[in-house]
């Protein structure tokens, strides 16, 4: 059984609306992603998210129903286009605490069994009144939705005679009035524009075409492909101030073309002309002359020919049109975005002198949606890249003209202070065509940037720093947004100082002049010999550390290791008080020192030494680990011996409390109490060297009472710590967050909960090999525990449950913390080469490191390790008008896999594109050498199906005609023909093995050497097995490689012997995108219908087959499958669930799928999943079990079978959230019935859940 869990939810924008939601008087912007609606509201600090709602299905778009024309505020609606169309309407609701949400008010389902999808226009609108919708899902076909103060009234569906449509738009006419333009592709592959009546009372479009805006015939120069286009339909008021006869009376806008046509809608004179001559035609038709009825037949086909002038027309100079919207202050300016992000103003500010005018503005992320705010204020919702908030500035905030914002040569400009000019010397004076003016600069500022990784079209995990901690490579964006990301999540630590030389160190302490002061003034430094005490000076702008030792004489201790080392209270008249007291534990004693403030030294006032416990004529003693709390010291002797000190009552001596014998060695020792507010602590943890055990003491009177002990633990403790993480003491409360962490000699970290004077729930993570130093910390106001080892990771407390955090540091020997006026709340490390100061920061975020490749797009990333680069291969396009072609250039890069410089490139020939990459290492005089192999396609102008690509092999190495350490050349050593597409590329056996159209080929890589010369390297073919129609991907497992063909289905084959051999097929038509193995039986596919699939290796009638047995409608299109995990192998270990495999979306969206080899967990689990879907409905589909069935191109059908062999992670992760809700939890524990219900106790589920959490 498997588990899909999200670890990075899609973060492409599809659709955004700006409205009033509240009853307060704060606008809110509503953002569209793939399956998730996020709500902001407009603050004067930017935007502030309110709420989200996750969605069960693909949202096309977004839009405000205002409720009425009285009240400022609006619903939202929202459309679904798969797995089956929906209508939705939202309201948002506040709180009294101010927490807000999305309520459902109605969801409609808009599936039909019959009619043909619409295949150019899947959207829908909403009148500006909030009375009327429109959804257009199906091929002649509308539904019109009523509404009343902005909830659902009633539907009706309507045919449509206009088939293809490309655009809907209403015109703008009265609020009872509702009249559709509509724009489409008639059965002579014409373009056409027409009109109809929306006939409420009647439940009907108009038979007759409107005559408020007469029918046209586009031309084919404006829009060569109309098919192959964006185009829409942008209705533009009339302008409401002018009282003149000729004033413009409102018309709609064509946009997305080779030109901007503006129809303006015909007079009350022309509307009733035309409906005279529809009359007069009407009456022709029906004549009972055949003559007279044939002419009317041809006239009526003339007017359909017809080209009508439109009313203003102006070129455009870019690329396809991706978004606009209208100002809100001015009606008459429209924002308009292209592909490539080149952002404009169109003005119809003064249509009738000067016609529509064009402004560049400047470059954006390449839009799919813009939304004007306020204040100049834009957002800019991408697809391709990141989303924006930018503002447009009056003046140029840059004169440079970026060169993607250049106007072609044949589209005219004109200079801006020429644009107000009724006749200018750069026009013929016919102001219906338009201006565009020349860029001058750009005017956009952008305010802030909202991370977007999507589409992901290749991606790798790998450990690049080898900490063991993998981390997300993707090839993301596309026209001017192409980027590389590397992704992780985790804790950030910020470096603000480091001190090098410092070596040596293997413990640190800091410590204040007074124990209740808040800056450190004192750093403690332990080597395995001696300890060095530094004074630190910080004035606040200089920081520096003085050494003690080298000063006035002191009862310091420096010849010996420092095992422990605190500031401590005084105890006067049974109160504990500030003082300038600290203890210093070393082998041979505990030191009670106070700091002089005159001598600026620390001087003896106490202490107590082992040479006086020894009985005599006995080995010598030593402490070997200490503990030290605000008034109290635990000291763990050699043989077992635990003794406890406290200061003595009105004195500055030491008081020994205990004395106890454990009777076995002692390897770690914790005395620190779990109510940090309290000076002194009653429980001792302590652990144990041979038995591997951790026992936990109580202080009962003058001596010690065992209370619990561990499991036997795989390793010995190093280092142990009792900690709270909560507020509260108190078991039965639920701020109380108390856990044991014990860092173990093998590099672990084991924690385990400590209720009810007991330890449960032993769980252990992995951070290298050597052992573990914990430190308790504070980030971002949580109480923490820093555990450094190889790996760095934050322990700390989120929803009731312990969580961690890894931190990208390698190394760490020792931490402390650190608190002084430059560095505050911060952290020293002791690394192997200095002391870093700095803060850990932003707990569980996601970091996400990109390097932009702009016009560049990556499609294709390998990692090699022995050069510490990526290899990318990019696919550069070039902005062009619309109606031109300009071939993209295929490059090859080399990337540096930390700083992420280009080192090198490759270009490839101008008809020659590379289609996939693969790095691979062969020996080469007794060593290992990396290559690159670069599988292409080369494109013939009179081929419809490409004959031809090939193989080429490189080499990497440093460039000779450059200073660069950091500089690559890439030489190619070898290459070879092939008849076709080189899809994809595998290394199996030391072999390539390569899908080039329907076949799989296998290529033998060759390297001759001959004496005293330079190495020669070859590339043939050794076998093929061609029974596809179209292979596209490929996997690979030990000697296994996973075909996918993407017309038919996936194939299991087998190298051997320089042979590929078929292991198994399947038959059944799945149309793969994405394949990977699980092992040498096992495989995932991801299909064009937004499923998964899993297979396996068995016996049918006909010998070995692939069996499905797993089926899962995922929603979204994999890109790309991976095999490996988010989280260390070592971490991973000892858990119920083991990651197998990373999907990648073309959404943005990054998942994990886990298996659960427990059989009973896995029948536990789906039990779960069940209940859980009669209890927490969604927001789209019907119920969870029918949105998870695999779906098909036809949809879901009743006879389609469900899920199986997958569970939803996320939807299970939903339990976690129910604790607070009694009844919820009740029913799901109960079930529908008593064979319904759950058998597995509900604290068992938390912790299954908490552990999946852990893995993503």
């Amino acid at each position: 059984m498997k588990i899909v869990s999200t670890f990075h939810a899609s973060s492409a924008v599809l659709s955004s609306v700006k409205c009033r939601l509240g009853s307060r008087d704060i606008e809110h912007l509503i953002v569209a992603k793939l399956n998730r609606l996020d709500v902001y509201s407009l603050r004067p600090h930017g935007l502030q998210h309110e709420c989200f709602l996750n969605i069960w299905g693909k949202v096309c778009s977004v839009a405000s129903i205002p409720i009425s024309e009285f009240e400022a505020r609006s619903n939202i609606a929202v459309m679904l286009t798969h797995p089956d169309p929906e209508f939705i309407i939202l309201e948002y609701k506040e709180s009294s605490t101010g927490a807000a949400e999305l309520v459902v008010k109605k969801q409609l389902s808009l599936l039909e069994r019959l009619p043909r999808s619409a295949e150019l226009f899947n959207d829908f609108l909403v009148h500006p009144s909030g009375k009327l919708a429109i959804t257009s899902c199906y091929a002649a076909k509308l539904k019109i939705i009523v509404l009343k103060a902005g909830n659902f009234a009633q539907e009706f569906d309507v045919s449509l005679t206009e088939i293809n449509v490309l655009s809907i738009a209403f015109l703008p006419r009265k609020d009872d009035e509702y009249t559709l333009a509509i724009l489409y592709i008639d059965s002579q592959e014409r373009l056409q524009l027409c009109a109809r009546e929306v006939d409420i009372p009647n439940l009907e479009l108009s038979p007759q075409l409107s005559t408020v805006l007469l029918p046209t015939l586009i031309p084919d120069r404006v829009v060569p492909n109309p098919s192959e286009y964006f185009l829409r339909l942008i209705p533009v008021q009339p302008d409401e101030f002018s009282d003149a006869d000729d004033a413009f009376s409102g018309g709609i806008m064509l946009v997305g073309g080779k030109d901007i046509l503006l129809f303006e809608l015909a007079s009350a004179e022309a509307q009733e002309k035309q409906r005279g001559k529809q009359k007069r035609l009407g009456a022709k038709l029906k004549s009972t002359d055949p003559a007279e009825s044939a002419q009317a037949r041809a006239k009526e086909q003339e007017r359909g020919f017809r080209k009508r002038r439109a009313k203003a027309s102006l070129s455009w100079p870019w690329n396809e049109v991706t978004a606009w919207c209208a100002i809100d202050e001015s009606p008459s300016r429209f924002l308009i975005g292209d592909t490539f992000g080149r952002l404009s103003m169109l003005s119809l500010d003064n249509l009738k002198e000067c016609g529509m005018i064009l402004i560049p503005l400047g470059e954006i992320s390449s839009p799919m949606t813009l939304t004007y705010l306020t204040n100049q204020s834009l957002y800019v919702g991408s697809h391709l890249g990141d989303s924006q908030l930018v503002q447009i500035c009056p003046s140029a905030t840059s004169t440079e003209v970026p060169d993607t914002l250049a106007i072609p040569p044949d589209v005219a400009t004109v200079s801006a202070s020429s644009v107000s000019s009724v006749a200018s010397s750069h026009d013929d004076g016919n102001h219906s065509k338009g201006r565009v003016v020349e860029p001058q600069g750009t005017y956009i500022n952008v305010l802030d940037a909202y991370k977007n990784i999507g589409p992901i079209m290749d991606a790798i995990s790998v450990d690049i720093d080898g900490s063991g901690q993998p981390q997300i490579v993707t090839c993301s964006g596309g026209a001017n947004t192409g980027s590389v990301n590397v992704v992780r999540n985790g804790a950030d630590f910020k470096e603000h100082a480091f001190i090098q030389g410092l070596t040596g160190i293997t413990q640190i302490w800091s410590v204040r002049a007074m124990y209740e002061d808040m800056t450190n003034t004192h750093l403690l430094a332990s080597t395995p010999n001696e300890s060095h005490l530094f004074r630190i000076n910080d004035n606040g702008n200089i920081v520096n550390l003085q050494r003690e030792d080298t000063g006035p004489p002191s009862t310091f201790v420096y010849n010996q290791p420092t095992i422990a080392f605190s500031n401590f209270r005084k105890r006067e008249n049974g109160v504990y008080c500030n003082s300038r007291l600290v203890v210093q534990v070393v082998p041979n004693g505990a030191y009670l020192l106070e700091w002089d403030t005159v001598l600026k030294v620390y001087q003896d006032r106490g202490s107590w030494e082992v040479k006086n416990t020894a009985p005599p004529n006995t080995k010598p003693l030593e402490i070997v680990s200490a503990s030290v709390n605000a008034s109290q010291v635990a000291l763990a002797l050699s043989g077992g011996t635990i003794i406890l000190l406290c200061i003595e009552e009105n004195a500055s001596v030491f008081r020994e409390l205990i004395k106890y014998d454990t009777k076995r060695d002692i390897s770690a020792i914790s005395f620190m109490p779990l109510d940090s507010q309290k000076p002194f602590a009653s429980t001792v943890s302590v652990a144990y060297w041979e038995l591997n055990v951790v026992e936990i003491f109580s202080i009962v009177g003058s001596t010690l009472k065992s209370k619990s002990k561990s499991p036997k633990l795989h390793a010995v403790v190093r280092s142990l710590l009792l900690y709270n993480f909560g507020t509260s003491t108190s078991s039965k409360d639920p701020n109380c967050h108390a856990y044991l962490l014990a860092g173990l000699g093998d590099g672990s970290v084991v924690t385990l909960s400590w209720k009810g004077n007991a330890l449960h729930d032993l769980t252990t993570i992995s951070l290298g090999r050597t052992p573990v130093n914990l430190t308790p910390c504070e980030v971002d106001g949580k109480r923490a525990v820093f555990a450094a080892g190889n790996r760095a990771n934050v322990f700390f407390c989120e929803k009731n449950r312990l969580a961690n955090s890894p931190i990208m540091l390698k190394d760490i020997l020792a931490v402390s913390k650190l608190n002084t006026k430059t560095f505050t709340s911060a952290l020293v490390l002791v690394t192997p080469t200095g002391l870093s100061i700095g803060s850990v920061r932003n707990l569980k975020k996601m970091h996400i490191r990109s390097s932009f490749f702009g016009l560049d797009n990556p499609r294709k990333i390998v990692h090699e390790p022995t050069l510490r680069a990526f290899g990318v291969a990019s696919s550069r396009v070039h902005p062009t008008r619309i109606g031109r072609y300009r071939a993209p250039q295929s490059v090859f890069h080399l990337i540096d896999d930390n700083s992420l410089a280009h080192l090198g490139v490759y270009n490839a020939e101008a008809n020659e594109e590379i289609i996939s990459i693969l790095s691979f290492k062969t020996q080469v005089n007794n060593q290992e050498k990396a290559f690159f192999c670069l599988g292409t396609v080369i494109y013939k102008d009179e081929e419809i199906e490409p004959t031809a690509g090939r193989l080429l092999i490189f080499t990497a190495h440093t460039s000779a005609t450059t200073t660069k350490t950091s500089s690559l050349d890439l030489a190619l050593v070898a290459s070879i023909q092939v008849e076709g597409v080189v899809y994809s590329l595998v290394a199996v056996e030391g072999k390539i093995v390569a899908a080039v159209n329907s076949s799989v080929l296998l290529y033998q890589f060759d390297v001759d050497i001959v004496e005293n010369l330079l190495p020669t390297y070859s590339l043939k073919k050794i076998n093929d097995w061609n029974h596809n129609y179209m292979v596209t991907a490929l996997g690979s497992f030990g000697n296994c490689v996973i075909a996918g063909d993407q017309i038919s289905s996936v194939s299991l084959l087998k190298v051997t012997e320089n042979q590929l051999v078929l292991e198994g097929r399947d038959y059944t038509p799945l149309y793969p995108v994405a394949v990977e193995a699980l092992d040498r039986t096992s495989l995932i596919a991801a299909n064009d219908t937004l499923n998964l699939v899993l297979f396996k290796l068995g016996r049918s009638l006909r010998g070995e087959a692939l069996e499905k047995v797993g089926f899962f409608h995922l929603g979204e299109l994999v890109s790309k499958l991976v095999r490996g995990s988010l989280t260390t192998v070592e971490q991973a270990r000892g858990s119920k669930f083991k990651p197998d495999m990373i999907y990648f979306t073309s959404s943005g969206s990054i998942g994990i799928i886990t298996d659960v080899e427990d059989e009973t967990l896995s029948l536990h689990l789906t039990e779960l999943q069940r209940n859980l879907a009669a209890v927490l409905p969604g927001v789209g589909g019907t119920s969870h079990t029918r949105f998870r069935s695999p779906k098909n191109v036809r949809g879901l059908s009743d006879a389609d079978g469900t899920a199986f062999g997958f569970i939803d992670g996320d939807f299970l992760e939903q339990f976690i959230s129910l604790q607070g809700s009694p009844d919820l939890l009740r029913k799901v524990m109960t079930g529908g019935s008593e064979p319904e219900r759950l058998k597995l106790p509900a604290e068992d589920i938390l912790k299954c859940l908490e552990q999946l959490q852990n893995l993503h």
